[in-house]
């Protein structure tokens, strides 16, 4: 049986959202680096210890992890309650690393990277966590560009909302338009600040707080943390 790195990266990042762990945490639980997961979705495999580490942080078991068995439960052990009925339902809507956006802030125009985001094109489909159960416009994506690291990386998944508005600490997706109200692109972002005007939002690689402005934003989507994903507001 051929092991595909990246398939069983997505099993691990689904168990570690039901601990409400980031790919990261998990990783540093398991061996002390913050990578684990994210170079098993850039194709490498680890080391059968540190699998067995992170399959151990995940209180599940190796075989799960590669796909061998289909249950992520360890023998003797209960699965955690309602999360065998959990459907595999919210849509993955394809994305892309698109070009930089120029913005104006303080004077100083500043280059900004942009996602493209295909909203007509679903590409996957992925647990619905507790969280949001009831919230069938809920939507994921997957993270391009290393804008954001270490939050997430290049390959990360994240869970979106529509049902709440953003607040200010909250890293959102800000789905940017043209001219019209057509969306062309879109910014994963953490919200720092908000004038009647625009919205200053933050990224971490090169660090950079910029203003937006109102009339550019068609619409901003909180990014759920792993904590409202199970449940817990």
């Amino acid at each position: 049986m051929k092991i595909n790195a990246v398939e069983v990266a997505a099993r691990a990042t689904e168990l570690a959202m039901q601990k409400k762990l980031t790919d990261r945490e998990a990783s540093i639980d398991a061996t002390g680096k913050p990578d684990l997961i994210r170079d098993m979705r850039r194709g490498r495999m680890p080391s059968s210890d540190r699998l067995q580490a992170l399959a151990d942080t995940l209180s599940t078991t190796v075989d799960f992890l590669l796909g061998k068995s289909s249950s992520s439960v360890r023998p003797g052990e209960d699965p955690p309650a309602g999360m065998d009925r959990l459907p595999i339902d919210v849509p993955v809507y394809g994305t892309a690393l698109g070009a930089n956006l120029d913005v104006e802030d303080g004077g100083t125009v500043v280059s900004v990277e942009m996602t493209i985001i295909e909203m007509t094109e679903v590409i996957d489909r992925v647990l619905r966590h507790p969280g949001i159960a009831g919230d069938m416009e809920a939507y994921s994506l997957t993270v391009v560009g290393q804008s954001m690291s270490p939050r997430w990386d290049d390959g990360d998944p994240i869970y979106i909302t529509t049902k709440r508005q953003a607040r200010i600490g909250d890293y959102v997706v800000a789905q940017i338009r043209d001219g019209s109200e057509e969306v062309v692109c879109a910014m994963v972002k953490k919200l720092v600040g908000r004038r009647s005007d625009a919205l200053q939002l933050e990224q971490f690689n090169p660090p950079m707080r910029f203003w937006l402005p109102n009339d550019m934003i068609a619409r901003i989507h909180p990014v759920l943390s792993p904590r409202e994903l199970a449940g817990h507001y």
